[in-house]
């Protein structure tokens, strides 16, 4: 009875890896079915399952819309992963190998978040990440100004820069301290032309006025 009941088990082991191996077949095959079953991975923050998965769908069936959808899904894979210059790569890819699709709105402002969340809390920091997403943010609004998100693109352009005018007075504050004055002029006369709008220009024209006095008493000076 006991070699019965092996011998059974092992047939039905066999079995059962057979009708696995073939249903994987299909699956790898079957672009709608490995497109749904990455979407499963995602919900369950399985990233690099989704990632493999999606892969193969955009490189075995280039023609298959299921191709498509692909690439803006991976794109929303590496934004999940906080992996937002990636992110920000593939949704620019997007956007530019299928300017018609429906999808493209939603591509360019998903830039602007990617580069948003990669700009940095401080300051003294680099700011690039904050630059590109205003280019993004802008681009956006300039195809689709009457989108559902515009809105909230106008706000955090605004946002941005604010922290670039920052970026410039806490700069200009250094040079100021170290008089070197007509570097912080510079820096002050620069926040006032880019970011009148901004809580930092009213401080920047009032520290102006202290610096250009100082160049002023430096002539005297000479």
């Amino acid at each position: 009875m006991n070699l019965f009941f092996k011998s059974g088990l092992t047939l039905l082991m066999l079995g059962l890896l057979q009708w696995g191996c073939s249903t994987g077949a299909v699956l790898e095959d079957d672009p709608k079915a490995l497109y749904e079953d990455a979407e499963s991975d995602i919900e369950s923050d399985r990233y690099q399952l989704a990632l493999d998965k999606l892969r193969t769908v955009k490189n075995k069936f280039p023609y298959s819309k299921y191709s498509i959808k692909a690439k803006l899904r991976m794109a929303d894979v590496y934004y999940l992963q906080e992996n937002y210059l990636e992110a920000a790569a593939l949704y620019e890819v997007f956007k530019d190998l299928h300017p018609k699709h429906h999808k493209v709105p939603y591509a360019l402002y998903r830039i602007g978040e990617s580069y948003l969340n990669d700009v940095p809390d401080l300051v003294a920091r680099d700011l690039t990440s904050a630059h590109k997403a205003i280019e993004a943010y802008s681009n956006f609004l300039y195809q689709f100004p009457n989108d559902e998100n515009s809105k909230q693109a106008r706000e955090k352009i605004n946002i941005l820069k604010n922290k670039l005018a920052e970026k410039e007075m806490y700069i200009g504050k250094f040079y100021y301290t170290w008089e070197k004055y007509l570097s912080a002029k510079n820096r002050f006369e620069k926040v006032i032309a880019l970011y009148p709008e901004t809580s930092q220009a009213e401080d920047a024209k009032k520290r102006l006025a202290k610096t250009e006095k100082k160049l002023s008493e430096e002539e005297s000076d000479d």
